[in-house]
């Protein structure tokens, strides 16, 4: 009843106060990062649409110092002036939970929860008790859930209490990257990382794989490091680099309760390789993807996002059958047969081996098919998102 009622006064309270039409507040990851879909509408709306007043909001000193050294507007979470921007804001959009921007404040206000990314695997789904508060403070307040396909969307809105997201279908910003050169952007280290990537003169395999409950994400069949050094001569034989970037919950800077400290064993082990090179936590994985001549992942989102560069995908899945078993898929990427499979460590160095070859006609006419099938033609811009934030 306490709980309750202490909802209903911040509720109040936070509407109490009259809201600017043009000011928008943005957030990442629980404050420590700038990047993904927020980070891509905040520069777009920064470079193109003048009427609005667009506000980062952060809890990272990095964050905020480059935010402020290049001329956006920033404020720390904590701060007054942070605190008075979250109170007027029109319009709060963030990417994970409400604590990316400021959790008590965000709660009980207007926002666009932007996600990040489309999901081909199941997840769980979340009861949520009758909370008569609850819903009474939901339906006061409009709240937005962004997904880019109505029917995949139904799994991830299910989580959620009833009435609190209302669905709103739209490409994802980062993705205005991908598809316009021109509106390219990027932080120091990304610049820093994309004249390594040209310096090298490589072909490049991007590894993005998704998380595991184990913490483990990569390379799962190998029980032995000393494996990964016949994979690095392959490489270097094909005069080819692999860019790997670990699942942000395996960063432990990234303060995930659900961190295995042994992946670090592997990554020794693969930095002491010379024809890997690494993304770091604060590097936005779509201002670099553009870079890849290759993806290889498993059952990641970032497949979808790669569809736009329409370039050939390997899935390295040793653990399907278990995968498919004990996790699932809303949509099983696998059998749509949008690229090549392998199934273990020696299938993908031929895979590399093979290069070019490993691409067909049927695997790009599938790739095709399914793009359009994810991203519709009548959102693949995000037209809809800035019709809500006008009116």
């Amino acid at each position: 009843m306490i709980n309750g009622l202490l909802k209903l006064i911040l509720f109040f309270f936070i509407n109490i106060f009259p809201k600017n039409d043009k000011i928008l507040v943005f957030g990442d990851r629980a404050g420590l990062r700038f990047a993904d879909n927020s980070r891509h509408l905040f520069l777009y709306i920064n470079k193109y649409h003048k009427e609005f007043r667009p506000i980062w909001i952060t809890k990272n000193k990095e964050v905020y110092s480059y935010l402020k050294k290049n001329n956006f507007e920033v404020y720390y979470s904590n701060s007054l002036r942070g605190i008075y921007f979250c109170l007027i804001a029109n319009w709060h959009l963030f990417n994970f939970v409400e604590d990316d921007i400021s959790k008590n404040i965000t709660t009980y206000s207007k926002c666009i929860l932007l996600w990040h990314g489309v999901l081909p695997k199941k997840v769980n789904k979340i009861e949520h008790k009758l909370n008569h508060i609850n819903n009474f403070i939901f339906k006061k307040i409009k709240k937005f859930f962004l997904y880019p396909n109505k029917k995949l969307s139904q799994n991830l809105l299910n989580r959620f209490p009833k009435y609190k997201y209302e669905l709103l279908i739209s490409n994802l910003p980062r993705n205005i990257i991908l598809k316009n050169e021109k509106d390219l952007y990027h932080t120091q280290n990304e610049l820093d990382l994309i004249h390594q990537i040209n310096k090298s003169k490589k072909k490049i395999y991007g590894y993005f794989p998704t998380w595991r409950q184990d913490g483990l994400e990569m390379f799962r069949d190998v029980t032995d490091l000393s494996q990964l050094d016949n994979l690095n001569l392959i490489l270097e034989k094909n005069h080819a680099s692999i860019l790997l970037k670990k699942h942000m919950n395996s960063e432990k800077k990234d303060g995930d309760r659900r961190y295995n400290p042994s992946i670090e064993n592997l990554m020794q082990k693969l930095k002491s390789l010379n024809n890997f090179i690494f993304v770091d936590y604060e590097t936005d994985l779509n201002s670099i993807l553009f870079k890849c001549d290759y993806l290889i992942t498993d059952y990641s989102g970032v497949v979808f996002d790669f569809l736009l560069l329409d370039r050939p995908i390997i899935f390295y899945i040793p653990d399907y059958e278990s995968f498919r078993k004990n996790n699932g898929f809303e949509l099983n990427i696998i059998e749509k047969k949008i690229g090549s499979t392998a199934i273990n460590l020696h299938e993908l160095k031929n895979l590399i081996v093979k290069n070019e070859s490993i691409d067909n006609s049927e695997m790009i006419k599938n790739r095709n098919n399914l793009l359009n099938e994810i991203f519709s033609k009548n959102n693949n811009g995000i037209k809809n998102i800035l019709d809500i934030l006008n009116k």
